[in-house]
């Protein structure tokens, strides 16, 4: 943390508070005061690192697997899960050859039925005949993704449904009382114990959480479902969860729906906000807000839910609303699948490269990690086709990506432009995240002489996070005929910001201008890009599955914000469509 919080610029505004994870809002702060505190909200080491990764993959695999159901009963017998031909290392190479840093395995989901052996149930791999009972899917999938140099993280269902079964620990009244994780003494790893106040199903999860925490080297991140199909109330002792995660697996990061290292982007359809914001305003004791499981004010599916709106309100609002506002990145959850499968069905098909693309750039290009989700099949790998549309989206962004046309860039400050000593344009052509472009003031530009004329379709910029993330508006201009030319515009930066123009353009020098922002801007890196032919625009129909209907604009013309409606395909004019 010391080291984030040591590389701060001037923020401009006596309000300012010390850069931390969290920032105290006090009950006097004016609007102005509450935006200048949100910029100096800065990542932790382990959320940094997080959001780097840009991309991570979620593996659903388990009884529904060969059930065909996408949430289990908790009844299902453990031997219906019998993979033919388990092959994890076929999924860290499909993976890493695609661009993926990390995996997330559904170690148990709601089901309840554990893909790992464990002390403290028989509903697992340990009662299948697969593998005459000794198998563990979570030791080959850490195995593999390890061996591959990907990060692993779990999936441990808090709700489960066989547990909720007559004679369960879910939700049975059982009372707190004191225990010791891990409850069986030959489980005790490095000789760490826990020693919590626990009803029986806490002291079951604890038990198993325990178990995947230190039985399988490195766990980099863990995903704590908000879901609950038991409609029973079970009270979740997240605190005395949070506090194992961070002794056995410090490095881990947190999902949850509130934190407390990440938080929902709140939808599943991959998609972050036009404007993503990583400082969130919460309710909550700012000492220990780092550390606990908080709800978005007002909840993870709002439009707006960090702007400078939303914080200048808390003033207007008589300052009762929230008291902090925490680094709280948003993680973007959806599937392969184009029919929004979460496990493996028979016959299912997977999102076009157009589908993907467009994915990645909602969600990585708009400050949010993609996770995106391809279940294994009933032998226990990516069906072919999955393989095939996964390699098809991974050689596409290697495409676009693989080079930075404004490699070897001169760089210089716009007119009017001053930059912070040991902060000089140089570094956001450097081609390294841990340098900055930092102007003094809360706007200014940024000018990029390129070797020689090239050309491009897509700018990414991204801020340096280990100073926060500040920009509320920037635009890029080109150098034609003598001309500077507005090329794009947009909002928030955060991570990464990716734009993609409708035409290329061609042109050696390029300008950033930072429009507004909330104080000084630290910009790590402005890049250019060219996607390949098959990722650019097409024109063509679009067509409906149901009915052979096709999208017209017949009685609106081709204006401008035309509503379409659906008609008989006749391959007409007002039936062509730019696809970008």
């Amino acid at each position: 943390m010391a080291a984030v919080a040591a590389l701060i610029v001037a923020t401009g505004s006596a309000a300012a508070a010390t850069p931390s994870e969290v920032v105290a809002v006090d009950p006097g702060d004016s609007a102005a005061q509450v935006i200048a505190k949100a910029a100096d909200v800065v990542p932790s080491a382990r959320q940094l690192a997080w959001q780097r990764m840009e991309r991570t993959a979620f593996m659903h695999f388990g009884v529904n697997t060969y059930t065909g159901n996408e949430w289990g009963t908790g009844t299902e017998d453990p031997d219906i899960f019998r993979p033919t031909g388990l092959n994890t290392d076929q999924w860290a190479t499909t993976l890493k050859r695609n661009g993926f840093k990390e995996g997330i395995l559904t170690a148990k989901h709601h089901d309840g039925f554990l893909l790992f052996p464990s002390a403290y149930s028989t509903h697992s791999v340990a009662s299948s005949s697969w593998q005459a009972g000794h198998g563990d899917v979570v030791q080959s999938f850490t195995d593999s993704l390890h061996k591959a140099g990907l990060k692993a993280g779990i999936y441990l269902s808090p709700a489960d449904l066989h547990e909720a079964r007559p004679g369960g620990r879910f939700a049975n009244g059982s009372p707190a009382v004191p225990v010791t994780i891990p409850s069986d003494p030959s489980e005790i790893a490095d000789g760490v114990t826990f020693h919590f106040t626990s009803d029986d199903y806490n002291t079951y999860y604890e038990n198993t959480l325990y178990e995947l925490l230190t039985r399988y080297g490195e766990i980099d991140e863990v995903w704590w479902d908000g879901a609950n199909p038991t409609g029973r109330n079970q009270p979740y002792d997240f605190p005395d969860w949070i506090k194992m995660v961070r002794t056995l697996q410090p490095h881990a990061v947190i999902f949850n729906d509130g934190g407390p290292d990440v938080r929902w982007v709140g939808n599943e359809d991959g998609s972050a906000r036009t404007s993503e914001w990583s400082a969130v305003p919460y309710t909550g004791d700012p000492a220990t807000a780092a550390d606990t499981i908080l709800t978005v004010q007002p909840n993870n599916s709002a439009d707006d839910i960090a702007g400078d709106d939303v914080l200048g309100q808390r003033a207007a609002d008589g300052n009762s609303a929230w008291n902090l506002i925490r680094w709280a990145p948003a993680e973007c959850d959806t599937t392969l699948s184009a029919h929004h499968n979460w496990f493996w069905h028979p016959g299912d098909t997977w999102r076009s490269e157009a589908d993907l693309e467009n994915l990645y750039y909602r969600s990585v290009g708009r400050n949010c990690n993609l996770l995106l989700d391809v279940g294994p099949n009933q032998q226990g790998v990516f069906d072919p086709s999955a393989v095939t549309a996964l390699n098809t989206f991974g050689t596409a962004l290697s495409q676009t990506f693989g080079a930075d046309l404004a490699a070897g860039a001169g760089s210089a400050n716009g007119p009017g432009t001053a930059n912070t000593r040991g902060h000089a344009p140089a570094a956001a052509v450097d081609a390294s995240l841990d340098t900055s472009w930092q102007p003094r003031a809360r706007t200014g530009s940024l000018v990029l002489t390129l070797p020689s004329a090239r050309t491009f379709d897509v700018l990414s910029v991204q801020e340096d996070l280990r100073v926060g993330q500040r920009v509320e508006s920037f635009a890029v201009d080109a150098r034609t005929s003598g001309t500077w030319v507005q090329i794009a515009t947009d909002t928030t930066v955060g991570a990464r910001r990716l734009i993609r123009l409708n035409t290329p353009v061609t042109a050696s020098r390029i300008r950033l201008r930072i429009t507004g922002s909330r104080a000084a801007p630290a910009i790590a890196a402005f890049g250019l890009h060219l996607r390949p032919p098959s990722s650019r625009g097409v024109t063509g129909t679009i067509a409906s599955e149901n009915g052979g209907t096709c999208v017209d604009a017949t009685n609106a013309g081709t204006a401008n914000l035309t509503l379409p409606d659906l008609r008989d395909c006749n391959g007409g004019t007002h039936q062509q469509w730019n696809l970008p």
